[in-house]
């Protein structure tokens, strides 16, 4: 098996850096500064660049923008956020983008990109008709264990109408709940759940869900093969 780990503030990037270097073959780094972690002074440069740099990086994330209340002020987030989509794009590498409540903003932002720069539309939570516009950018678009719950109508909506070529599966664990488990519960074993309820939803199988999955990972990220057991 194989899994992505991304930081989301200062003291996870030595923190992924560290849980990847001792299994290389089967975790992979995504290192950038989440939105929630946004301070007035925080500075890309010196902060992620060298871990960009030096450690094997396959993405740009977890980063993105957060219009919720209790999030550091938009004026903060903007600067931040753009300078690691630039940062990414110089790179050719793929980005994790978290966004909630900013969607249109988001989208403003990343179609000056055309289609340059790629990555993946973290827990997706907007509209149908805006997952089609970041679709039109190239973008993949992820269903978290949100997706699980039976009264999550938006979220079903969107994993009907997703392309199988352009979906992602994950938990974001330890962050958001399934629906038979709370989300500091939440790990990688409930991956399943939530490939099952995406399956039923598309009506396809469980097997060519995952199968479906896995090939637009390896594709977005560009992974190797996984190791044989």
């Amino acid at each position: 098996m194989q899994f992505i780990v991304p930081s989301y503030d200062v003291g996870s990037l030595e923190r992924t850096h560290h849980v990847v270097s001792v299994r290389q073959k089967a975790l992979f780094p995504a290192f950038g500064i989440h939105p929630w972690y946004v301070t007035d002074d925080t500075d890309v440069d010196s902060l992620v660049v060298p871990y960009l740099s030096n450690h094997g990086a396959i993405a740009v994330g977890e980063i993105g923008l957060d219009l919720a209340p209790g999030c550091p002020p938009m004026e903060w987030q903007m600067p931040v956020f753009k300078r690691q989509l630039t940062l990414a794009d110089e790179r050719g590498l793929p980005v994790i983008i978290h966004c909630r409540k900013a969607h249109d903003q988001l989208y403003s932002i990343l179609k000056g990109y055309g289609e340059h720069l790629q990555g993946v539309m973290h827990s997706y939570s907007g509209s149908t008709e805006l997952m089609f516009k970041f679709l039109d950018l190239g973008f993949f678009v992820a269903f978290s264990g949100s997706v699980t719950r039976r009264t999550a109508r938006k979220y079903h909506t969107n994993a009907r109408e997703v392309p199988v070529d352009r979906l992602l599966l994950e938990t974001d664990a330890p962050s958001i709940a399934t629906e038979t488990t709370v989300a500091s519960l939440v790990e990688p074993k409930h991956m399943v759940e939530i490939a099952e309820k995406v399956a039923e939803l598309k009506g396809i199988s469980y097997q060519e869900i995952c199968a479906h999955s896995t090939r637009n990972a390896r594709l977005l990220f560009n992974l190797p093969p996984s190791p044989q057991p």
